[in-house]
């Protein structure tokens, strides 16, 4: 098999399986992985613009609106206008949210640890460089 699509659809199945396994840590909590990936955003860079927050997020293509949509309903995401440009809307973590944030922080330690304990850190960031050249080209 040609090594870049060998290299191609090694990365589609590890990012499946991490997924999969996220997922299933998730599960009691009661919200998907891109709805984790969204409350960390959250609790790391607050207040951010659903623009901001789309920018943000790895896992969540194109305008994460209807995401957002949903985290408000659940009351995990507050939405107010942006005190510097009314046109903007500002997304903050409410109280349930930043307790669901540190219960997510939680739930993905023992994908963590399954991660440290396939490769050693200079595995870890020869592969992260390799995949960030792909990422950086036009």
């Amino acid at each position: 098999m040609d090594e870049v699509l060998e290299f191609v659809l090694a990365v589609k199945a590890a990012h499946r399986e991490i997924n999969r396994r996220f997922g299933e840590a998730l599960k009691p909590l009661g919200v998907t992985v891109v709805q984790a990936e969204a409350i960390l955003v959250l609790a790391d860079h607050e207040p951010l613009t659903l623009g901001e927050l789309g920018a943000r997020l790895v896992a969540e293509a194109g305008n994460p609106s209807r995401l957002v949509d949903r985290l408000h309903a659940a009351g995990l995401v507050r939405r107010r206008p942006s005190p510097d440009d009314r046109r903007h809307v500002e997304l903050t973590l409410t109280p349930q949210g930043r307790e669901m944030a540190v219960r997510v922080q939680q739930a993905r330690r023992p994908l963590l640890d399954w991660g440290r304990g396939l490769l050693d850190d200079s595995e870890f960031v020869a592969a992260t460089t390799a995949l960030r050249r792909v990422l950086d080209q036009p």
